[in-house]
């Protein structure tokens, strides 16, 4: 009997980690780690599962809350393939340098989780590029990978088994101003669906509004003569900013706009992969060439000096500085050095994992000791400044999860990655479009066979072929139909519905 069970994410975010078990075979679908803790704490739960027994592992996105724990497998024994698509390979490796260069410089050495050895067997060895809708086999199962729409390359994953599907929402994206949106015509009633949840219940404002008062803010800052830190995630955000910024440049003022760290070097591998994002950024670049992230203000900084000089000089200006929940890198070097001018502004963009400088930001706090990434040194500041947050995030809200799910319409829908009050909104608001709702917490097995539906008893509904016609099925029943040249399976009802709307038109 085909098997799911949780290793990490599981009433929680962070450390994705799910096992699936299916046909005798075992595969994880990503491998994360928790980016507030270190250590083992860090990884997902790994007792009871026999790492070098593992077939092979299915990455969503490069981010490391889904792929951090990967290089760790290999440590324990794991000589499986990995699949992810290229976009994620490039994305993934910046990711994973960087992670290291934080555990070599910040962790203790005892705590470190893996070593450069492990990712270079991965990404030398172990990693198999693919791209969407590439289906590859792995003995009996055919895989696939569908469009998330959360960052450059990130996946949905089906994983089918002769009449049985499994479909891996991995974070599923929201509206964004440059990457395609998610679409479920391709892989509609599956029998288990497995969805995120980070924002089930909560609802934020259109991405158009937060846009508006991100600018708005950061024209109030300058303007007073201050500079604006904006802590970013690399990969996602970073380019998301950029966008905002170049699209409304002219409502700000003229001032210098720095990109540093790894968010360099994630913009090249977004401007390789122009290909992946949505339809008008291709057709701006290919007929026109015009860069979507890039404009004449956008520099970098060239050595330590110069950063220096910035901050000695006090002219107004933006910097856009790993790392996003001011764990660590850059963007707390700045931030020791910006947060006691009143006039500066730190703009918080995002989601911000408890324990983290940055949730703590959120929740009022204003005195930190901080580590200096060059000195070593722990300095102690009050935090002056303007500190603002906004939601700017390339996770999917509580009504375009809704959305999904009553597209997807799923025999069974395990919700994760996700606070237990998040999935429990999110599970109250779709279970009239799923036979079974399941919240798992980590460790615990959830049995994928077909459930009983009939509690004793059946309940019927009537289909029509024609008028004279029709077939009587137990109601929530799932049947495997042809429909426009595709096979699929449909509920019962939905089959009804299907056949009333063709006789209507």
């Amino acid at each position: 009997m085909p098997q799911l069970r949780m290793l990490g994410g599981g009433k929680e975010v962070g450390r994705s980690c799910i096992r699936l078990d299916i046909n005798n075979h075992h595969f994880l679908m990503d491998c994360g780690v928790d980016p507030a803790s270190t250590g083992v704490k860090a990884l997902p739960d790994f007792s009871g599962t026999s790492v070098d027994n593992l077939d092979a592992i299915f990455v969503s996105h490069a981010h490391l809350d889904h792929t951090g724990g990967i290089p760790e497998l290999v440590r324990r024994g794991f000589r499986g393939k990995v699949f992810m698509t290229l976009p994620t390979l490039a994305l993934v490796k910046l990711l994973w340098q960087d992670e290291l260069s934080i555990m070599e410089r910040e962790w203790p050495k005892e705590e470190r989780l893996w070593s450069s050895k492990e990712m270079h067997q991965i990404l030398n060895k172990l990693a198999v590029p693919t791209t969407y809708h590439e289906v590859f086999k792995l003995d009996s199962l055919s895989v696939n990978f569908h469009n998330a729409g959360h960052i450059l390359g990130s996946t949905m994953t089906e994983v089918s088994y002769k009449d049985f599907r499994v479909v891996y929402s991995g974070d599923l994206g929201s509206s964004s101003n440059h990457l395609r949106y998610w679409r479920t015509e391709d892989i509609m009633y599956p029998d288990v669906l497995i969805c995120e949840g980070t924002y089930g219940g909560k609802n934020r404002k259109s991405r158009e509004e937060i846009s508006k008062e991100f600018v708005e803010a950061a024209r109030s800052a300058l303007e007073s003569g201050g500079s604006v830190l904006i802590p970013t995630f690399s990969v996602g955000k970073a380019q998301e900013l950029l966008k905002i910024l170049k699209d409304s440049w002219n409502k700000i003022p003229n001032v210098d706009v720095y990109l540093e760290g790894m968010a360099l070097e994630t913009l090249r591998i977004y401007e390789q992969f122009l290909i992946y994002m949505d339809d008008k950024v291709r057709r701006a670049y290919l007929f026109n060439n015009i860069n979507p992230f890039r404009w004449d203000s956008l520099k970098s900084f060239r050595s330590l000096a110069e950063r220096r000089r910035l901050h000695e000089r006090g002219d107004p200006c933006i910097i856009l500085s790993p790392s996003g929940m001011l764990r660590g890198g850059w963007s707390v070097w700045h931030m020791i050095r910006m947060a006691q001018k009143k006039e500066n502004l730190i703009a918080l963009c995002g989601h911000m994992e408890e324990g983290t400088t940055g949730h703590l930001l959120t929740t009022g706090a204003r005195h930190f000791v901080l580590k200096d990434m060059i000195s070593q040194e722990p300095k102690e500041i009050d935090v002056r400044c303007n500190v603002t947050h906004f939601e700017i995030s390339s996770h999917a809200m509580h009504n375009e999860l809704c959305n999904f799910i009553s597209r997807m319409k799923p025999e069974r829908l395990v919700l994760v990655h996700g606070d237990e009050q998040s999935l429990m909104a999110l599970a109250d608001s779709v279970r009239q479009h799923a036979g079974e709702v399941l919240i798992p917490a980590v460790g615990e097995t959830v049995d994928l066979g077909h459930r009983n539906i009939s509690n004793g008893k059946e309940i019927h509904v009537e289909v029509p072929i024609s008028q004279s016609t029709s077939i009587i099925i137990p109601k929530g029943c799932s049947l495997r139909i042809r429909h426009r040249g595709k096979e699929k399976f449909m509920r019962a009802e939905d089959i009804r519905s299907l056949l009333n709307l063709r006789q209507e038109s």
